[in-house]
């Protein structure tokens, strides 16, 4: 067998393979520009595209809320009028601190009744001036003691008490009475 030499390999054929350059051909060019749409479409979409969607559809809801908004307006085109009649009809801030006038009627009514006649009443804000006659000394203050039990009764003063001689023990009294709203002294 031959002896082999040992040194460095050499190369003892040629390689005349030749790959051509593709990159230049309108295919691979086509490729490259089909390529760059693709992502710039996907790019659109998000960029574009989808706001495009938002601001439509907040447009929308703006042109169906200022639809709302003039329906509302054309509702209230009468406001100054309707509150001039309120205004006329409400009570005022002076008219919400006075008593009832018929509860305070009602109140006399149950506590004079029958009992005896009553000759007037004066109502001034909180005050009242009741006069009445035919009643005798102890329903006089059986009366009294029947309005101050009455929530809306401060207080009670019996102004006078007289009698003539044809009325025998009967007297006619003069009560004033100070009104306040119900629940206020407690």
């Amino acid at each position: 067998m031959a002896k082999k030499r040992k040194g460095a390999p050499t190369k003892r054929t040629m390689n005349l393979y030749f790959k051509p350059d593709r990159t230049t051909k309108p295919a691979t060019v086509a490729l490259y520009v089909l390529f760059v749409a693709v992502v710039l479409l996907g790019l659109s979409k998000v960029l574009v595209y989808d706001l495009w969607v938002k601001v439509d559809g907040a447009r929308a809801s703006l042109a169906a809320a200022e639809g709302r908004l003039a329906a509302m307006m054309e509702e209230l085109s009468d406001y100054p009028e309707v509150k001039e009649k309120y205004q006329r009809y409400s009570a005022t801030d002076e008219e919400r601190e006075l008593i009832d006038r018929m509860e305070v009627l009602a109140l006399l009514d149950d506590a004079i009744g029958s009992t005896g006649q009553l000759s007037s009443v004066a109502v001034n804000g909180r005050a009242v001036q009741v006069q009445f006659s035919r009643v005798t000394l102890a329903q006089t203050a059986e009366i009294v003691r029947r309005l101050e039990e009455s929530p809306i009764v401060e207080r009670t003063a019996v102004n006078t008490a007289a009698t003539t001689e044809e009325d025998g023990d009967l007297v006619s009294a003069s009560i004033l009475i100070q009104l306040q709203k119900e629940g206020e002294g407690e």
